[in-house]
């Protein structure tokens, strides 16, 4: 019987995570997030993606050298970041993949910068001073709204599975 692709790199993932990874670098490394990449360019590859082709040949060499790369010196490790980073940097741009609550922070920060802004507006334009009750309750709003915002689109992002 033939197993897929995806079912031999989880198997092989299962079986370094057993034998040669402890449970703080298995959390502190995200190998869970292997999986969801090994899922997402499983799909997507079906939808005949050159890059994905490549992207899952470089995940079979990351799950085939994990030993290496994270048990091994500070190099190794930098390795491994800088190779899963440049998979979902490659995701995002080629199908709009993104990482969990990656709206939700981008929309927190800017929104609180608009808030700022408002902020000083407001405050400056009406008491000719720096007042920061209206300053702060400004940037709080925008942080705020940012953070509801950033929230829907993720879990927009989530329910359509464009979320690793």
């Amino acid at each position: 019987m033939q197993t897929s692709w995806l079912d031999s790199i989880n198997q092989n993932i299962d079986n370094q995570i057993d034998a040669y990874i402890s449970v703080k670098d298995y959390r502190f490394y995200q190998i869970e997030k292997l999986k969801r990449i090994a899922a997402i360019l499983d799909r997507e590859e079906k939808s005949h993606c050159l890059n994905c082709k490549h992207d899952k040949i470089e995940l079979e060499k990351i799950v085939n050298e994990l030993d290496r790369l994270i048990n091994k010196c500070g190099v190794s490790r930098k390795e491994y970041e800088k190779r899963v980073e440049k998979l979902i940097k490659r995701l995002k741009d080629d199908h709009h993949i993104y990482q969990a609550y990656h709206f939700t922070y981008t929309y927190s920060g800017i929104y609180t910068l608009v808030g700022v802004a408002l902020g000083l507006l407001l405050s400056y334009g009406t008491f000719y001073s720096f007042n920061p009750h209206i300053f702060f309750m400004c940037a709080g709003i925008g942080m705020v709204i940012g953070n509801i915002l950033g929230a829907r689109k993720d879990n927009y992002q989530k329910r359509s599975g464009k979320q690793i």
